[in-house]
């Protein structure tokens, strides 16, 4: 089956939102925001952070990475080292922060194009797996990796098909 891929201009927004948001929120500079190929719908990952969204089309925002990275991220979110964070749900709530802001600017881009997009809350999984639906035909299904000097996240957005 062939995946079928978000426009253009929706990827070039998921990497812009990825770097806007790690920029000035987390206060990370990203060295490389590539798009990949998102080949799967079915994701194992220490840590997998996903917000659902209904609207002209439903589907899930999946931001995933490792445990290291994902204390990194809230860590520098509160302006403190990643040791300082006292649990590790301490590192899922900012993390989940993260994945709220980049799905919310990503919004931005897909209701400017006349689209209807109504988020849900985040939910971050620990050492865990997870699977969205699109893979039926219609679905869309898009990813980019951001690199930083601490690791990688890999940002997707899966829209469900409209059938």
């Amino acid at each position: 089956m062939t995946i079928q891929t978000l426009e253009p201009h929706l990827v070039e927004s998921l990497r812009q939102s990825a770097r806007e948001i790690l920029e000035t929120m987390v206060f990370l500079v990203p060295q490389e925001i590539t798009t990949m190929p998102e080949e799967q719908c079915s994701f194992e990952a220490e840590v997998i952070g996903l917000l659902g969204f209904t609207g002209t089309r439903s589907g899930t925002f999946v931001v995933r990475t490792d445990e290291a990275m994902a204390k990194t991220v809230a860590a520098k979110m509160l302006m403190m080292e990643p040791a300082e964070l006292g649990s590790f749900q301490e590192a899922a709530d900012g993390f989940g922060e993260l994945v709220n802001m980049l799905a919310g600017n990503f919004k931005n881009a897909w209701v400017a194009g006349g689209n209807q997009m109504e988020l849900s809350v985040p939910n971050v999984i620990h050492n865990g797996s997870v699977s969205v639906r699109s893979e039926s035909p219609g679905s869309l299904r898009s990813r980019v990796r951001v690199t930083l000097e601490q690791g990688a996240l890999d940002i997707g957005v899966h829209f469900e098909s409209n059938h």
